[in-house]
């Protein structure tokens, strides 16, 4: 019995060994970074959304009264927020949009194809609202 315990605890081990090395370490590579404005209320929940655009698809122009920040999924977006030239973000690539300054532009970069998104609202309750639209430019 002491010897079938022995052998157990020796293999476990081994196969431990054998797993660790067929991976790598792992690695982070920072993809964000964006400081959180004073204009968004304290952070105490965070909500997640998937978002997905038809072709040509615009979003329009807008403001969010808590940060907001995510990843494209699929496709390509033009994006531009107030005071900073647009610029195309794909599948992929991180995006943030600070509380209370405009999105000039989010919009599907294809004309033939779907695009999404997945972002997160860093907000302080479920009833705020996520959105404000503003018309156009």
């Amino acid at each position: 019995m002491k010897q079938t315990l022995i052998a157990v605890v020796a293999l476990s081990a081994i196969s431990a060994a054998a797993i660790a090395e067929d991976f790598p370490p792992l690695q982070r590579v920072p993809v964000l970074e964006e400081a959180i404005p004073s204009t968004n209320p304290p952070v105490k929940l965070v909500r997640g959304a998937r978002i997905r655009f038809a072709p040509r698809q615009p979003t329009g122009l807008h403001r969010h009264p808590i940060s907001v920040a995510g990843v494209v999924t699929a496709g390509s977006f033009v994006f531009e927020r107030e005071g900073e030239p647009e610029k195309v973000i794909k599948t992929g690539d991180s995006f943030f949009e600070p509380a209370g300054v405009a999105t000039e532009r989010f919009d599907n970069a294809s004309a033939t194809e779907p695009a999404e998104l997945i972002a997160f609202y860093l907000t302080d309750s479920k009833d705020r609202a996520l959105i404000e639209m503003l018309g156009s430019k």
